[in-house]
C-alpha cells in the first residue's frame, strides 16, 4: 500500500489543477472549455472509485471545484479596492494567473495573497504603470490583514523613555510605495494623476480594525530604526538625510505615544509579556464560517 502522504500530495496536485469546463460556469473567471487534463484524469482513476451517479473524474472534481470556489472567494474578500480599479475582467485574470503559479502553501487562508505583489509587479498582463499601482496596493490591501496576527506589547510608560530598550509595536506595519497607492480607495476606476512616493503606517487600533496615516520621510526613518530596538539615544545615533528640529522629533513622539506604538522591547528588564493579541473579530458568529460564499453556487445538473 501506498504511503498516506504520497497519496495526499497526488490528490492535493489534482485539485490545484486549473478549473476547467463547466466548473467555471459558477465562478467570476472566462470560459474555457477545455476539459482537464490526462494527469487529472489519471490520478482520478487512481485514487476515486466510481459511484452509480458519479464518474471517478467527476467525483474528484467536486473537491476541485469546491477548492476552487473556496479560494477565489477569500482573495477577492481579501484585495476589494485591486478589484474596483482592476476591473472584473482584469482582476479574474490576475487571480486566476496568481493561484495557478503560486498555490496556497498555508494551512489558512489569511496568508493566500501574501505573494500578491511580487507576482503582480512581473505579471505580463499589465502594463508597467498598472504593475506598479496594482502592486503598491496589493502591499496596502495585504497589510491590513497582517496587523491581525501580530503580537502586541506592554507600552513604554513616559517615566522610562530614558532608560528602557525601546521597540515599535509587532502591529505596526510601515509601508514605502511607490505610488499613492492610498488614494485608490477613493476612486471609481483606476485613473491616477500623481505618482508621488508615500511612505505610510498601518497598524491594528483599539477596536480592532485597521488604521493608517502618512508619515514624513525622517520620521519613517526613525520608527525603522525604532523597529530594531534600542535606548533611545541610538534613535539619533547615525545621522538623516536632514537634522530634524526638535519641534518635528516632540510632534512625531507625542503622536506615537498617543497610539501607543512604542513598546518596551521583549529583551527589557520584564520578567513576562502580554500572550500576542490576535485578531479581535468584529462579532462572535461563526456560524457561517464554512458557508461557501458567492463563487460556489448550486452547481448545475
Amino acid at each position: 500500500m501506498r504511503p498516506l502522504d504520497e497519496i495526499q500530495r497526488e490528490f492535493f496536485s489534482a485539485v490545484q489543477m486549473p478549473l476547467r469546463g463547466r466548473s467555471r460556469e459558477s465562478t467570476e473567471l472566462a470560459p474555457n472549455d477545455e476539459g482537464h487534463s490526462p494527469v487529472f484524469l489519471a490520478i482520478a482513476d487512481e485514487l476515486m472509485k466510481p459511484g452509480s451517479n458519479l464518474s471517478s473524474a467527476e467525483r474528484l472534481e467536486l473537491y476541485h471545484r469546491q477548492y476552487w470556489f473556496r479560494l477565489l472567494d477569500s482573495v477577492a474578500e481579501d484585495f476589494p479596492v485591486l478589484q474596483k480599479i482592476a476591473g472584473e475582467e482584469t482582476f479574474w485574470k490576475l487571480i486566476e494567473a496568481y493561484l495557478t503559479a503560486l498555490p496556497s502553501n498555508s494551512f489558512t487562508l489569511r496568508h493566500l495573497g501574501g505573494r500578491m505583489a511580487d507576482f503582480i509587479a512581473g505579471w505580463d498582463g499589465l502594463d508597467k504603470t498598472r504593475q506598479r499601482w496594482f502592486a503598491a496596493l496589493a502591499r496596502l490591501e495585504y497589510a491590513y490583514m497582517e496587523i491581525y496576527e501580530a503580537a502586541e506589547w506592554e507600552p513604554v510608560p513616559p517615566e522610562r523613555f530614558m532608560d528602557a530598550e525601546l521597540a515599535l509595536q509587532p502591529h505596526v506595519i510601515l509601508l514605502d510605495l511607490p505610488v499613492p497607492a492610498d488614494r485608490c480607495a477613493e476612486w471609481e476606476d483606476f485613473s491616477p494623476d500623481d505618482e508621488t512616493p508615500v511612505y505610510l503606517a498601518i497598524w491594528r487600533g483599539e477596536s480592532g480594525a485597521h488604521s493608517q496615516c502618512r508619515l514624513e520621510g525622517i520620521e519613517f526613518e526613525l520608527l525603522k530604526r525604532l523597529r530594531k530596538r534600542g535606548l533611545l539615544e541610538s534613535l539619533f545615533a547615525e545621522p538623516t538625510e536632514h537634522e530634524p528640529s526638535p519641534d518635528e522629533v516632540a510632534r512625531w513622539f507625542a503622536s506615537w505615544q498617543q497610539r501607543k506604538w512604542i513598546a518596551l522591547s521583549p529583551t527589557a528588564d520584564v520578567e513576562e509579556f502580554p500572550t500576542p493579541v490576535r485578531r479581535r473579530e468584529r462579532d462572535n458568529d461563526w456560524s457561517g464560517v464554512d458557508k461557501m460564499g458567492s463563487q460556489a453556487r448550486a452547481m448545475e445538473d
